[in-house]
């Protein structure tokens, strides 16, 4: 099934020409009505047909140019006919000439609908023909004709006011374009500056990770962990509630470096992590805070309960050996753990020392095994 089409967007000159055709229709098309009605109860058919096809003309093309947006294309009908209109009125002007004053609006049209260098030459032209008509005297409508003053008066008027006109269209232009460049300038400043935005929000992040994690086990580094544990000492001390500390020591590492070489001890490192990660809650913090050391912090859990997620953890690290990363032999190897409930009177650094004095009474007792202080 096919998508609908999506409506284009106007650019900034399609969106004025809209708006200025649509002040020629709205000024445009009841005064040629109007003119027209009037046309007709004169008698004057020609010039009451000329009127109506001149406006019906100005519809089509603002329909046209509405739809489709077809640029100066769609207007240049509209002002042909206009401009018939017009040159009729010089022609058939009466013994007044008072209708020859209307071919005065069509610079003002010409400028607002068509470009300035095509304005001025359609303005030009018009009043070419206008002036032959004027000097053919009255041999269209029987009148007097057009004296010399007259026509060298409204020549000159028509020809000032096409130059002020376009060259104000000229100006504006040239206004539209240096803002719309200013724009484009502002709107490149924008995007750079969101970028570097943006890239220095991405280095920040790095920069958090890199200063909180640890680089090879992806684990909370020692700095975040003790941030955590004086947050949650402050939180358990305001709720009355109790949480438990672990630190957690691997048996025997550098046997396991000296026997298997370093990258099987990072992988034993990386594999206890994982590990741990899988037996704890997403509430509980795991952090490595030094070679083969690992706090764990059991989050509103007092001691009665955190014995049975401590035997639970010796026993996976003793049944899920990790892989050497060479030979994909068994890495077996086993644990200590040192525990200790939160008190009230507890910061970070005296619940941390009781963990660890717990973890060398692990060790000193067979290790393998968990002591509490």
């Amino acid at each position: 099934m096919t998508e609908p089409k999506q409506p284009a967007t106007l650019t900034e000159q399609e969106t004025q020409m809209r708006l200025r055709a649509a002040a020629f229709v709205g000024v445009g098309v009841p005064a040629l009505i109007y003119f027209g009605i009037m046309a007709a109860i004169e008698s004057e058919w020609v010039l009451c047909a000329l009127a109506f096809i001149t406006s019906a003309t100005i519809v089509v093309c603002f329909l046209i140019l509405w739809q489709r947006c077809r640029g100066y294309a769609a207007v240049r009908p509209a002002i042909a006919c206009y401009t018939a209109l017009l040159l009729y009125l010089v022609a058939f002007s009466g013994p007044e000439h008072v209708r020859a004053l209307w071919l005065l609006t069509l610079p003002l049209v010409s400028s607002l609908l068509l470009p300035p260098r095509e304005g001025g030459i359609w303005a030009a032209g018009s009043m070419l023909m206008a002036a032959y008509l004027m000097l053919q005297g009255g041999q269209f409508d029987g009148s007097s004709g057009y004296s010399a003053a007259y026509i060298l008066r409204f020549s000159i008027v028509y020809s000032l006011l096409s130059a002020v006109l376009i060259w104000s269209e000229i100006l504006l232009q040239r206004y539209q374009a240096r803002l719309q460049g200013q724009n484009a300038a502002l709107a490149e400043e924008r995007d750079r500056l969101e970028k570097e935005v943006t890239a220095r929000a991405v280095l920040e992040e790095e920069l958090r990770y890199l200063a909180t994690t640890d680089p090879l086990t992806g684990l909370l580094n020692r700095r975040a962990f003790m941030a955590m544990l004086a947050g949650e000492l402050t939180r358990s001390q305001r709720l009355r509630s109790r949480f438990t500390v672990l630190m957690l020591d691997i048996d025997h590492f550098k046997q396991i470096n000296d026997s298997h070489g370093h990258p099987a001890g990072d992988a034993v490192l990386v594999h206890l992590a994982a590990l741990l990660t899988e037996q704890l809650r997403g509430i509980d913090k795991l952090a490595r805070i030094g070679g083969e050391e690992f706090a764990i912090m059991l989050v509103d859990t007092p001691a009665d309960s955190a014995a049975g997620v401590v035997e639970r953890l010796l026993d996976a690290i003793r049944h899920k050996p990790a892989d050497h990363p060479a030979s994909h032999q068994p890495i077996a190897f086993t644990a200590s753990i040192g525990c200790t409930e939160s008190q009230p009177e507890d910061d970070k650094l005296t619940a941390l020392a009781r963990a660890d004095r717990a973890l060398y009474i692990a060790k000193q007792s067979g290790r393998d095994r968990h002591a509490w202080v």
